[in-house]
């Protein structure tokens, strides 16, 4: 594909600046280091000793600017700005008080409880992250500590987090999770960054409203229909657009993505060529249905297509995922309530299949869901409950199929106790019907908090969580064909398997440093049970599935994230992890499979005057563990297979088992720029990754032939790649 850059020539334009100060409201002494920041950007400078600051080199235009200081509550002052212009402002802010904050009704969500740790990340690093290939919103979880692609490596948009597996982690949009998120098998997710407000990332502890996931919770809040704005953008992957604003009463969200051509991707399936296209929508109204009530509808989806050359053999493969639902929500004051009925669904298609025709799966989910929260006598309760049904049908091994349903029931209750001016307890309770399982769950979990002064916080928590074994479910449901899962997939049929659980153990501090900095810390560990265990029979003979398995997960996981001091910001993260799992009935298998022992991640970005930013991310992963060596037959021999898990093979321990992954590391650059005066705002984008083209191998597995010669099979991730992005606004 070739591009063309051209340059524009415009009239110079005498940049403006805003100056002021930052006071405390009450005693009017100044507040050195206090932040100031204009919205919407990452441009901000700190208040020196006298409380005085200075923001140079702005184009003229109106700006908001927040002020914020720790202990202090922020205030947000409106400017207007000529040409070569100034202009002064005074910051008074209002001490914050140190009491439990109160349920909240937020974006369509009643009672989030207190949590561990809670990672957020913003609209506007959505937009600027480097390598966060095309502003992708999961993909750009892999920036945080704890999380790291699958063994599929970089091509792969699904990631597991704290020794997990990709399966037990689970997003939701809104209000409402989503049943399958993601294009291309997993390549990327169904999410267009442009109507997303931010992310709330719950590694551990999360609230009892959540539940189904071992891992993590992800929460994808859309951006607020406020003053009418639009985007339309072309970039590699996709054209796209989306619009959000009001129209007379009626809040309106909408965007489209598709791409409008084929691309040849490799990586894909076995490597050969692949012809990949997508369709991505999302629809979000909102009606006020007077003072206290509002109801609001919403629509996501999309659909893919492959036409690709797998193992030799021309094969269509079709996936799409859609969540519809409609929300009632009522604020009396201190009492607040939600309704919602949602309706799910994941279908895949294929062809040729075992059986030559074309098969696939759909599985589909409706139910309905009640929730309220309210406080009293400094206790703040919020609870809830859900009903519904889910379905599966599937005829992936022969022509005639099989199909199961299951019961969807829930409720949960949180509360949470301030126990004086410092400190507070937060508790919370889970019983679930675990579907597609005979299990029936009761899933606790207690959070105590501690604040030691300003601006410093330590925290510890444990919850208990359980979720079905079935993990094509919760993946592309190729990956039955890719990884042979044909003995799990015939499981899921029976319904053998127990529903696997585990405990989540916490603590963690979250401290300000002098206001221009924030640390957080935290420790933890995952106790697993009832993990999905095979045994063979007989030579020859298949794998039977049982829930024997168990393990754990230990780690520790750091961030150090800096505010914007005179265009300047940037974050670095470290965590240190490592797991052990047995799944065999009588080997130590995949030991560490996903874990990078020491995990660093440095985000820096600079900000220029004139709507210029450089971001670079550097990520670098070493001591990986061991990879272990694998038995497997031939297809020569009886009763050949693939090596799959839950295949033909088992881990070989001793000696053998020595060979490591190389030390991985990468960087990335992306510069963009915008023409806020122009008709429709341009902007470009470009991004570079893996800058000095480091082929890094993400992935090791071994083989060991019946005639014991060891073989090493690799994967490795993105290399150098250019990317090319432009658009506006409106």
């Amino acid at each position: 594909m070739t591009a063309y850059l051209f340059l524009i020539l415009l009239p110079a334009i005498a940049p403006a600046q805003v100056s002021g100060t930052v006071v405390d409201g009450l005693s009017g002494l100044p507040l050195p280091a206090a932040n100031v920041v204009l919205l919407g950007t990452r441009t901000g400078v700190a208040a020196d000793l006298e409380g005085g600051f200075l923001i140079r080199g702005l184009n003229p235009g109106r700006y908001r600017l927040v002020a914020s200081h720790v202990s202090f509550l922020p205030e947000t002052l409106e400017v207007a700005l000529a040409e070569g212009g100034g202009a002064r402002l005074s910051f008074r802010l209002a001490p914050a008080p140190l009491a439990l904050p109160e349920v909240k009704v937020s974006a369509g969500r009643v009672g989030r409880g207190e949590v561990v740790t809670k990672r957020e990340i913003s609209a506007e690093d959505l937009r600027d992250r480097a390598g966060g290939f095309i502003q992708d919103p999961v993909r750009s979880l892999s920036f945080l500590p704890g999380v790291s692609h699958t063994a599929r490596g970089e091509w792969s948009g699904q990631y597991v987090v704290r020794g997990g597996d990709p399966d037990e982690s689970r997003i939701w949009f809104d209000n409402v999770e989503l049943l399958w998120p993601y294009h291309l098998l997993g390549f990327s997710s169904m999410i267009n960054a442009d109507v997303v407000a931010g992310m709330e990332f719950y590694p551990t502890a999360f609230p009892a409203r959540y539940g189904g996931a071992l891992s993590s919770v992800t929460v994808i809040r859309p951006r607020d229909t406020g003053p009418a704005e639009g985007t339309f953008a072309y970039d590699p992957m996709n054209l796209k657009a989306s619009y959000a604003g009001r129209l007379d009463e009626v809040e309106v969200a909408a965007s489209l993505r598709r791409t409008f051509y084929h691309v040849q991707f490799g990586p894909t399936g076995s490597g050969r060529d692949n012809q990949p296209s997508y369709t991505d929508y999302l629809v979000r109204l909102g009606l006020p249905l007077g003072r206290e009530h509002r109801a609001r509808l919403m629509l996501i989806g999309g659909s893919d297509r492959i036409l690709t050359d797998l193992r030799g053999t021309a094969t269509d493969i079709t996936e799409q995922g859609r969540t519809a639902a409609v929300m009632l929500e009522s604020d009396f004051g201190r009492f607040r309530s939600e309704v919602t009925g949602w309706y799910g669904d994941h279908e895949f298609g294929l062809e040729p299949t075992r059986w030559q025709g074309r098969g696939g799966t759909a599985e589909r989910e409706v139910g309905l869901r009640l929730a309220a929260a309210t406080g009293f006598g400094g206790v703040d309760v919020s609870g809830g409950v859900q009903a519904g049904r889910a379905t599966f049908a599937g005829n992936l091994l022969e022509r005639d199929g099989f199909g199961r349903n299951d019961l969807i029931a829930a409720g949960w209750l949180d509360a949470r106790l301030g126990l004086g001016p410092r400190a507070a307890l937060d508790c919370g309770v889970r019983f679930e019907e675990v579907r597609w399982v005979r299990d029936r769950a009761l899933d606790p979990r207690a959070v105590a908090s501690y604040r030691l002064g300003p601006g410093a916080e330590v925290r510890a928590g444990w919850r208990r969580v359980h979720q079905h074994p079935y993990s094509f479910l919760r993946r592309s449901v190729a990956g039955i064909v890719f990884d042979n899962e044909y003995a799990l997939y015939e499981t899921f049929r029976a319904g053998e398997l127990l529903a696997k659980s585990a405990d989540h153990y916490s603590v963690a501090g979250e401290f300000e440093l002098g206001g221009l900095a924030r640390f957080d810390i935290e420790a933890y560990r995952k106790d697993y049970s009832n993990l999905p265990s095979w045994r063979e029979d007989s030579p020859g003979g298949r794998f039977d599935y049982g829930s024997a398995g168990y393990g754990r997960a230990d780690g520790f996981e750091a961030v150090l994230a800096a505010r914007p001091v005179d265009g300047y910001s940037g974050q670095v993260t470290y965590g240190l992890a490592w797991s052990r799992k047995q799944q065999g009935a009588d080997t130590m298998a995949y030991w560490d499979e996903y874990d990078r022992r020491h995990a660093v991640n440095l985000t820096a970005m600079k900000e220029w005057p004139g709507d210029w930013r450089l971001t670079a991310t550097f990520n670098l992963h070493t001591g990986s563990p061991y990879t272990p060596l694998i038995h497997y037959r031939e297809r020569r021999e009886v009763g050949g297979s693939d090596l799959g898990r839950g295949g033909a093979g088992h881990v070989v321990r001793g000696e053998k088992n020595s060979l490591r992954v190389p030390t991985y590391h990468r960087l990335d650059l992306k510069i963009q720029k915008e023409l806020a005066h122009l008709p429709l705002k341009p902007f470009f984008y470009i991004e570079v990754l893996n800058v000095y083209n480091r082929e890094n191998v993400y992935h090791l597995v071994q083989f060991e032939t019946r005639n014991g010669d060891i073989r090493t099979g690799r994967f490795t991730g993105i290399q150098f790649i250019p990317l090319i992005g432009m658009g506006g606004r409106f």
